[in-house]
């Protein structure tokens, strides 16, 4: 995906992801935001979180020969779970 730019004033650009799967009765919510943008500072919905919890939602930085990649790793459980919304 191409990275999406910021969507209001103070929120920091972001994927929405939707995830559903075997098993699992309803979908779930979660965002991918980017390591790099300075927004992430006073994104409203990023800063609501415990500052132990927001790194699930910040993907990796990968430098590759073809420009920038993002790493986002989805922990359905356990010490690193994704944090999920309730939309």
């Amino acid at each position: 995906s191409v990275k999406p730019g910021g969507v209001r004033p103070g929120e920091a650009p972001h994927l929405n992801v939707t995830l559903f799967m075997r098993g699992l009765l309803n979908h779930v919510f979660t965002r991918v935001y980017f390591p790099d943008e300075d927004a992430n500072a006073t994104d409203p919905v990023l800063q609501s979180l415990p500052e132990a919890r927001r790194r699930t939602l910040i993907a990796s930085s990968i430098a590759a020969s073809s420009g920038r990649r993002y790493r986002f790793d989805i922990h359905m459980q356990g010490p690193s779970e994704t944090v999920f919304f309730d939309i």
